[in-house]
């Protein structure tokens, strides 16, 4: 909130309360559970702070949640909207990957790295490496005896 702006609770209609409840029974996210649950609290009259505390969550995401209601309404509040990292690595890159760690081309992180550099030209910090080949080889790497 603004300095000079006054405070505007929002208001959940009975209809929406109705459509949370009816959301509530089909939810298969914890996030979206979470939106759910702290919209019917501010239908029931509950402060923001109380809110947030009760499912742990802090002011700043309540705020936000808000923000997401009052510019797409309920529907909007039951999509989460994060799609996360984007790989940089395509599918055909990630193959060949796997096939040079196959072959043993790599003992370390760092000669993916720098594998990943030279032949696709993408740059890739050392952790984020490490996951990736956690996620897609053997890791830790090893060259064969």
């Amino acid at each position: 909130m603004r300095k000079g702006e006054t405070f505007q609770r929002v208001i959940i209609s009975e209809a929406e309360y109705e459509q949370l409840k009816l959301a509530e029974k089909d939810v298969n996210s914890v996030k979206v559970l979470k939106r759910i649950q702290a919209f019917k609290f501010i239908y029931l009259g509950w402060k923001y702070t109380d809110i947030a505390k009760f499912l742990s969550v802090t002011n700043n995401t309540i705020t936000d949640w808000i923000n997401i209601y009052q510019k797409g309404g309920i529907d909007s509040l039951l999509t989460l909207h994060y799609k996360g990292g984007q790989a940089m690595l395509s599918d055909e890159q990630l193959r060949e990957l796997r096939n040079e760690a196959t072959k043993g081309s790599f003992a370390i992180a760092k000669d993916v790295k720098r594998y990943i550099e030279q032949n696709f030209e993408i740059k890739y910090n050392l952790g984020h490496v490490q996951l990736l080949c956690k996620k897609n080889f053997n890791y830790p790497l090893r060259k064969p005896d």
